[in-house]
């Protein structure tokens, strides 16, 4: 027996969908949110009026296109015809009869459209005026398609001028009021998002430094925001010290001659979120020569198509300075040279035969090495076994993995987001298997506009994993409401729309937001059990993490997660 829906989950439901059925919610739940006031009747009459006259002018758009075929038929028919191929002349068909159909349609659709052309008002009269019917026809029917263009440009403006209400049929728009939109579990994040929002597209940065970085990588920067506001910092202070790094490293050759804007944010955050606790440390770098030598060792490592896109500056980041390393001793950064070659040299190996992109390739050479050094080993027997046992495990993730990415690269780096849940261990790969095709299944989505990219679904699956081992589990089927809760308000939002619609912004960028503010709203105050252990994320995005457990994990490249392509 099916239990009966709670106020907040009728709440829910209508705070992530455009339109539902009374029968959903109940008579009962729709009066409770009335009259708790968390929802107000939105009439909406003139979308109303303007939807019934679309509706009109299309009808009259068909009967004027049937008037156009009849006549159309009757010319044919009344058209002079040739004899015996010419040899007895050309002739003439009698009229149509004051019984033939075409002729009865056509003046019955006339009358209806109220065209009146000038000397007709009987059957007998329209073969002699065919001609002019025809062009009163063409002329209304052009003057019909502009009224159904302009009324569908105005439904358009009314929707996107209006709240981000519900349709409930067939009661009409409801809209959430304050109250409702405070009731909601994602209330506290939305409210941090608008002032993150506020400052990184508000009018004091709209000529700032940073501004050409928000713009090329919303998502990413607006998620670093949360998470510093999410440690009680404020975003305009944020923001400040982004530029001033920003600055300093502007002075830099080796910095300000990348191309790609990314990889010069993806720079800048690494650098200081790996020196939250000693912003200082981020100017370590800052130097011609230093980042020279930083550059010039690991250059060797990378293809040359790597260092032409401007990410070989992240990567070294990820290399030599994460997790410990923004001191750059000398031992370190050899230590950690000798275990990326030892990594490489089995990767190339393994993988001489398999097609992989020289980005993939090189991230993967990371992901490795570091699992490999976390793991305390050293280049020798012990560390190749480690590694060929990760490979082995990847490997089977990705091709038993219930999604077809198409380039064996692209299914690689799918397979060790997997394998690193299972801890690269192939005895536990099944279940982790198992647990990511029931939730590949529930966040494909019902049709275009819902489907969850295959990147945010594996963020998805490792927030739901590390809510799990830290004993606070959250319902998948919560976990895709919250989406569809997020992804309709981002929608509506007026200034995440202009975000997100620049020529910059990428497809997934807005999927990516949509699944750090999950992450978020599904890990603001749990409860961290004493003793908990911190489960870093794959890749190098764990080696920027906070070291206390029960923070959620950032989607993004600047990041460091481990992206498929």
């Amino acid at each position: 027996m099916e239990s009966t829906p709670t106020w907040l989950d009728c709440l829910q439901t209508l705070a992530a969908s455009e339109s539902v059925r009374l029968e959903a919610l109940g008579a009962e739940g729709l009066e409770e949110l009335l009259a708790r006031g968390l929802i107000q009747k939105d009439a909406r009459p003139k979308q109303a009026n303007l939807e019934a006259r679309y509706e009109t002018l299309q009808e009259t758009h068909r009967q004027i296109l049937e008037a156009r075929t009849c006549a159309e038929r009757l010319r044919r028919r009344m058209a002079p015809r040739s004899r015996f191929a010419g040899l007895l002349g050309v002739g003439v068909p009698p009229p149509p009869g004051p019984d033939d159909p075409d002729l009865v349609a056509l003046l019955a659709l006339l009358e209806g459209l109220k065209i009146q052309v000038r000397g007709v008002k009987d059957l007998d009269q329209i073969p002699a005026h065919l001609d002019r019917i025809q062009d009163y026809i063409q002329v209304e029917g052009r003057e019909c398609l502009d009224r159904l263009a302009d009324t569908d440009r105005e439904i358009d403006v009314l929707q996107k001028q209006a709240p981000p209400g519900t349709l409930v049929e067939p009661e009409g728009f409801f809209t959430l009021t304050q109250a409702g939109e405070a009731a909601l579990p994602e209330a506290t994040v939305i409210e941090a998002f608008e002032a993150a929002l506020q400052t990184a597209f508000g009018p004091l940065t709209h000529r700032s430094a940073s501004s050409s970085h928000f713009r090329e990588d919303p998502a990413s920067l607006l998620s670093y925001l949360l998470e510093g506001m999410a440690r009680g910092e404020r975003p305009s202070t944020l923001v400040s010290d982004y530029e001033n790094l920003l600055d300093a490293y502007d002075r830099v050759s080796l910095f300000s001659d990348l191309r790609s804007l990314r990889a010069k944010i993806g720079f800048l955050l690494r650098l200081l979120r790996a020196s939250r606790d000693e912003p200082k440390r981020a100017y370590l770098w800052c130097n011609r020569e230093r980042l020279q030598a930083l550059v010039t060792r690991l250059r060797p490592l990378v293809p040359s198509s790597v260092a032409a896109s401007g990410w070989h500056l992240p990567y070294a980041v990820d290399l030599f300075l994460a997790d410990g390393g923004l001191a750059g001793e000398a031992g370190q950064l050899e230590g950690r040279t000798h275990l990326f070659e030892a990594v490489h040299r089995i990767q190339s190996e393994l993988l001489q035969d398999t097609r992989i992109a020289d980005g993939q390739f090189v991230r993967l050479v990371l992901t490795l090495t570091h699992a490999a050094r976390t793991r305390n080993f050293a280049p020798g027997v012990l560390m190749d076994r480690f590694v060929r046992q990760a490979y082995d495990t990847l490997m089977a993730a990705a091709m038993e993995a219930p999604y077809h990415l198409g380039d064996r690269g692209t299914r690689l780096i799918f397979g060790t987001h997997l394998a690193h849940a299972a801890g690269f261990a192939s005895p536990r790969l099944k279940t982790v298997l198992a647990t990511f095709k029931t939730l590949h299944e529930r966040l494909q989505g019902e049709g275009h506009g819902t489907t969850l990219p295959i990147q945010a679904q594996l963020h998805a699956f490792a927030t739901l994993d590390r809510l799990e081992r830290l004993g606070a589990p959250v319902p998948l089927e919560a976990y895709a409401g919250l989406l569809a809760r997020l992804r309709k308000r981002l929608h509506h939002h007026k200034v995440v729309a202009r975000a997100f619609r620049t020529e910059q912004a990428m497809a997934e960028d807005e999927a990516t937001l949509i699944a750090n503010l999950a992450a978020r709203v599904c890990f603001q105050g749990i409860a961290v059990p004493e003793g908990a252990k911190r489960h870093p994320d794959v890749g190098m995005a764990g080696l920027y993490e906070s070291r206390e457990a029960g923070q959620p994990p950032i989607l993004g490249s600047p990041f460091g997660t481990l992206m498929l392509s």
